[in-house]
């Protein structure tokens, strides 16, 4: 318990401390074993988490899953929307996402499917992905520079 003494929510004692302990949360059928800090108040026993609380909570248990399942992770997903020059709205539409989906990655707030981590590994390693992509969408195909493996593959191709 920590030493800091706060107001209960519930009775207003200043009998509020902060405590940690481990906790499984779950987000839709996923879940992990993560640090929980919320208060528990000494007087009257009730326990409660501030909203800053709960949402560290959230935020270690999404790094948790995204850990645990090999997922990409936020500044990769950056990376390879960089990578073709693209907004988030525009890799959004590129992968069929709802809005914000992307947005949402790449803060870490929620973390992507499989079968949107292997598509977006695929794009990854190669632009006609993005192409392809991009045709299906109805969307014109992202400008990128192509990488130096990529040119040395079409120097030997010629």
């Amino acid at each position: 318990m920590s030493e800091r003494s706060y107001e209960c929510a519930v009775c207003g004692e200043p009998a509020a401390a902060s405590v940690r302990e481990e906790t499984t949360v779950s987000i839709g059928r996923r879940s992990a074993v993560v640090e929980d800090e919320h208060l528990r108040c000494d007087g009257c026993g009730s326990e409660y988490a501030t909203p800053e609380q709960m949402e560290e909570t959230q935020q270690r248990a999404v790094v948790a899953i995204r850990a645990e399942e090999g997922l990409l992770t936020p500044e990769e997903i950056v990376r390879i929307r960089k990578k073709y020059g693209l907004s988030q709205a525009q890799l959004e539409a590129l992968l069929r996402t709802g809005p914000k989906t992307v947005v949402r990655w790449e803060r870490g707030t929620v973390f992507q499917s499989a079968a949107a981590d292997t598509l977006l590994r695929l794009l990854d390693g190669d632009p006609n992905v993005a192409r392809t992509l991009a045709q299906i969408a109805g969307l014109p195909a992202p400008e990128f520079e192509p990488s130096p493996a990529e040119v040395i593959k079409q120097e030997r191709n010629r």
